[in-house]
């Protein structure tokens, strides 16, 4: 009997240490698969602006869209090639919840962007693409927080800081000095709307929810957010000389992660200098 118990006990230590790495192996597995996907999964979303390939689109000091804003803001922005548009009918075939599309010269940020309807997470397209499948990459997108028209004095876009260079990676070109000088648009497309936004800051900031913290409809709030767009931080920050920022502005706010850090974001920010019809 001693024998048998002594063999049992051996078999069950056996068949304990094959389970235990059964699961080892599948933890193994699947860590590897989100690693993969965080690291080299190139979305996809199947869409494409209908843009020209000329020099238009890499100079970024061309005639400013707007004459008043010019005046108030010593900067020019760029312009859009005259072909340049968004079909937001094959768009809303894919996904109704698309309703805009984010442009910048010179970097790789050109997305749809996305909001979730009413009774659905907010973070939803955090983790999910345009075609509402899962992926870490995600897709640009608003919380419900802004309306969908770009009127709000603030609008915030998310998107993540992927180490292929894909969403909104490129936002950190704006760090470096050089390039934040040569390049200071953002072009917002929507159905009926085609916003310009002269970027005219570019820092790193902690990671609390802006809209949450400021209350951007009353005046005094609003004016502590800007002024707090405007300082000129010791590191991670770019601004941009003789900008004199009023409440009746709208401000487009662009954050993303920073390498290696879990509570700062990295934010660039731009002023609304013209609005013209959606092209179709």
């Amino acid at each position: 009997m001693n024998e048998n118990n002594k063999n049992n006990k051996k078999t069950a230590k056996k068949v304990l240490w094959i389970i235990v790495l059964l699961i080892s192996i599948a933890a193994f597995v699947v860590a590897s698969y989100y690693l993969i996907d965080y690291f080299f999964f190139q979305q996809d979303d199947g869409m494409s602006r209908e843009q020209s390939t000329t020099e238009a689109t890499q100079e970024t000091s061309t005639e400013a869209p707007n004459e008043a804003e010019t005046q108030r803001f010593p900067y020019k922005t760029a312009s859009l090639p005259e072909n340049d548009f968004v079909d937001f009918d094959e768009l809303k075939d894919v996904n109704s919840d698309i309703y805009a599309w984010i442009y910048i010269p010179n970097t790789d940020v050109d997305y749809p962007v996305a909001q979730s309807p009413s009774g659905t997470s907010d973070s939803f397209y955090l983790t999910h693409n345009i075609y509402k499948n899962y992926q870490f990459s995600g897709t640009i997108y608003s919380e419900k927080k802004n309306s969908l028209d770009f009127t709000d004095p603030v609008t915030v876009l998310y998107g993540h800081n992927m180490l292929n260079g894909t969403m909104f990676a490129s936002l950190h070109k704006f760090n470096d000095k050089d390039f934040f000088d040569k390049n200071n648009t953002i072009f917002v497309f929507t159905e009926d709307t085609i916003f310009t936004y002269l970027i005219y800051s570019a820092y790193q900031y902690d990671d609390r929810h802006l809209l949450n913290s400021f209350d951007m409809e009353e005046s005094t709030s609003f004016r502590e957010f800007l002024d707090t767009t405007l300082l000129e931080r010791p590191y991670y920050c770019n601004v941009r000389k003789d900008m004199k920022l009023s409440t009746e502005d709208r401000i487009l706010t662009l954050s993303t992660c920073m390498n290696g850090g879990g509570n700062v974001r990295y934010l660039v920010q731009g002023v609304l200098v013209d609005e013209q019809p959606a092209k179709r």
